[in-house]
């Protein structure tokens, strides 16, 4: 089916000083079609996420992608990240797009990330017109999932990598109508106003009330969803938690991915789009697709003998394995570990690393390596070697006992082979206590002859920042309730697979120590472009992240990240964008700069003090 695009399609607001630009997706000479609504903080005149739109209209259906306001081709001013009233602009593209001569009425909400965030936000509110959704790979806690988290300072993401990602995209000029008067009015006033979204990060730390009310609340989302998550993705318990907590018709499927869409994976690449139809014709055609006949939970079990396997439930029906660390540091059944103190911690800032770069938006790179280095500087209980396969689905649970009060504890659980490679499962974090540590949810399968091992320590660097005055813990128990699925509970399912994509975007990731001074720094790059954008323009984009602590000045840590792009407009202009946040202890820098053909247009610096 022919498609027509439709840019810069202007959507009404309650405000009547604000409209929404949308790039729309029209299926050519169909009869009023069933309509898909995304909303992004991320300019849609730099995404990909438009190719989907037009997979869907191919498939009979209107697409809608919205740049949320403040951003993009969009009037307004920016609210702070994640506030509630940010639901407003959803459920105006949501009523906007029903009212179309284009579209039956019927209308679907989907999005990744951001836009998970935001399809979830405005299914809370429950819009009449509002018929399904799929929020993939998102948040639903903004503090604890992103800003802050587990309730740490955790500056990597948050203030580093996407604070840079956001200011950059407020730098970089217009890619649509460029030379448009109202295009460069938007633009040049974001450049003189404009404040970089970590400054409200830095305002309302960890714990603030605010926080609170800035979480959504999935018990209210009844519309049907269909929740897409990844096992290695900063999101993981996100999705799960979502799934658990939404009240109406739902299915949950888990892979083995970062943060990205299942189609877009270089790594277990699923034909995602073909699912998706087939929820959208079940909700929004009332086409019996057979989709909800099948059991509602897809997860991918990661470990020995991978594959995908369903199950009726999440978690699934579990039996549970209950160990104890005893005087002896092995992991064992409660009835023969000798009692007594565990061991003593002492605090090493640089541990973390190797778990691999779970808690950032990374796509590729930042697998889990082998952790035994880390291992060596935690506390560690190891178990004997399994008789048979263990299959570990859900949620692990820790407790740790201690002396004295813990200031943070991070508690790992890993699959050690028997050449003693210790490979990360899943983690766990618990603020200014000891005490019952609830681990990230996972499905692995777990090779006879390997054993288990809980590692527990206070650091996940660079994910979380050093504590700035650790102190040494002396650990009097630790107990383990591990959730375990029999061999026989669920049934193999065979997913579509699709060719792997192809990018042009190079990403570089490596951890290395300097033994003389005992310091770790763990390097990201990343580089992609030139790609030409749908008005002709060439965009080149390249960032370098940089984690650096030393074990015995945990509060000097550092994390960094410069972006930069480079513009070269069809009109023939060369625009130079560059951002750069560097974050410590004590304070926060940030520097954007613009430039066209060499002459500077912008440059202005922030700084912040950070609380303790």
């Amino acid at each position: 089916m022919r498609v027509e695009i439709r840019r810069d399609v202007r959507i009404p607001t309650r405000d009547p000083e604000v409209t929404l630009s949308a790039d729309v997706y029209l299926p050519v000479d169909a009869a009023p079609v069933p309509a898909l609504v995304s909303v992004y903080p991320y300019r849609k005149d730099m995404s990909a996420f438009g190719a989907k739109l037009h997979w869907f209209a191919e498939h009979g259906y209107a697409g809608v992608l919205v740049d949320l306001r403040g951003t993009g081709s969009s009037d307004g001013a920016r609210r702070p990240e994640f506030d509630p009233a940010e639901g407003d602009d959803p459920i105006a593209a949501i009523e906007w797009a029903a009212a179309q001569s284009w579209c039956d009425g019927a209308v679907g909400m989907w999005g990744a990330s951001y836009g998970a965030l935001l399809t979830m936000r405005a299914a809370s509110r429950r819009p009449p017109l509002l018929k399904a959704i799929i929020p993939m790979i998102g948040p639903l806690d903004p503090e604890l999932d992103l800003v802050h988290p587990d309730g740490a300072r955790g500056d990597l993401h948050p203030m580093a990598f996407r604070g840079t990602l956001m200011m950059l995209e407020q730098l970089i000029p217009p890619l649509l109508n460029t030379s448009s008067a109202e295009e460069q009015r938007r633009w040049r006033r974001r450049l003189r106003e404009g404040e970089p979204i970590f400054d409200d990060f830095v305002e309302h730390g960890p714990g603030d009330p605010i926080w609170r009310e800035r979480a959504i609340d999935a018990s209210a989302i009844e519309v049907p969803a269909l929740c897409v998550g990844g096992w290695r993705d900063k999101n993981a318990d996100a999705i799960p938690r979502a799934f658990e907590r939404f009240t109406g018709p739902k299915k949950l499927l888990m892979g083995p991915w970062m943060h990205t869409s299942p189609e877009d994976s270089p790594f277990e690449t699923v034909d995602f789009l073909p699912i998706a139809l087939r929820w959208w014709d079940h909700w929004l055609r009332g086409i019996d697709t057979g989709l909800m006949a099948e059991p509602p939970v897809t997860l991918y079990l990661q470990g020995e003998r991978p594959g995908w396997r369903s199950y009726d439930s999440w978690p699934p029906a579990t039996k549970e394995l209950v160990l104890t660390v005893g005087t002896d540091g092995v992991l064992a059944d409660p009835a023969v570990a000798p009692p007594g103190v565990v061991g003593e911690y002492r605090p090493d800032p640089t541990t973390g690393a190797l778990s691999g770069l779970w808690g950032l938006a990374a796509n590729g790179i930042g697998l889990p390596v082998d952790q035994r280095e880390d291992d060596l500087r935690a506390l560690t209980a190891t178990s004997a070697p399994l008789p048979d396969d263990l299959i570990v689905c859900g949620r692990a649970e820790v407790t740790v006992s201690t002396e004295a009060p813990a200031q943070r504890l991070v508690v790992r659980l890993a699959d050690v082979d028997p050449e003693g490679r210790s490979m990360f499962l899943a983690a766990g974090v618990r603020c200014g206590s000891a005490g019952q540590v609830t681990l990230w949810p996972i499905a692995h399968r777990v090779k006879a002859g390997h054993r288990l091992r809980v590692v527990v320590s206070d650091s996940d660097f660079p994910r979380l920042m050093p504590l700035p005055a650790p102190e040494v813990l002396r650990v009097t128990g630790i107990d383990v309730t591990i959730p375990t699925v029999p061999e026989d509970t669920g049934a193999v399912v065979r997913m579509p697979y699709v060719r792997r994509p192809e990018s042009m975007a190079v990403h570089e990731w490596a951890v290395t120590r300097e033994l003389v001074d005992d310091i770790l720094e763990v390097r990201i790059g990343g580089a992609s472009g030139p790609v030409r954008t749908s008005q002709g323009h060439l965009l080149e984009t390249d960032s370098e992240t940089i984690a650096k602590v030393r074990r015995d000045a945990p509060g000097a840590a550092v994390v960094s990240r410069r972006a930069s792009a480079n513009v070269r407009l069809r009109t023939g202009e060369h625009v130079e964008v560059s951002a750069l946040v560097r974050c410590t202890r004590t304070d926060l820098w940030a520097r954007g700069t613009v430039t066209i053909d060499g002459a500077e247009l912008f440059s202005r610096t922030w700084e912040a003090v950070r609380a303790e």
